[in-house]
């Protein structure tokens, strides 16, 4: 039955305020998480793309030459490939003056949202039963999954 299959999701985990947020996910599709430099004050576009265990930061695009040489780019070309793998969660730290953004199928996503300035959020790729997935939709219930669903362990 449908309710009892996997959703794959990232999930966006918010570890000072215990606030989850599910997007759902397939491999190969692309998203991207937007932010001003803290140091520069210029946009950073990170583009990823969900493997099938993995998320894949596929490039970093900026205009801004500072920041290009803070990432260790030579080139001063906008779009930077990339291929870096990251099977464990990511952490990252909302912004305290800009917030950041998540782009995910043409639509986006603030930071605000789920995070108050200076929380930790944590990103991974991870499976949810399809019936998980559709109540914490249907009741916008925050939720956590056992770490024993993430990719990593199966």
């Amino acid at each position: 039955m449908l309710l009892f299959g996997r959703a794959t999701v990232l999930e966006l985990v918010n570890l000072d305020q215990k606030r989850v947020s599910l997007i759902r996910v397939s491999p190969s599709e692309r998203f991207s998480m937007v932010y001003v430099h803290s140091i520069y004050d210029a946009e950073v576009v990170e583009e990823f793309e969900v493997g099938t265990a993995a998320l894949i930061l596929r490039g970093v695009r900026t205009e801004n030459p500072r920041v290009m040489e803070y990432y260790g780019f030579d080139s001063v070309q906008g779009f930077h490939p990339l291929e870096l793998q990251f099977k464990e969660p990511l952490v990252i730290k909302r912004a305290m003056e800009q917030d950041q953004e998540f782009i995910f199928k043409g639509k986006k996503m603030h930071l605000a949202e789920l995070a108050e300035k200076g929380d930790r959020i944590q990103l991974r790729l991870t499976a949810v039963s399809w019936g998980t997935y559709f109540l914490a939709k249907l009741l916008d219930a925050p939720l956590t999954t056992p770490k024993s669903e993430s990719w990593s362990d199966q």
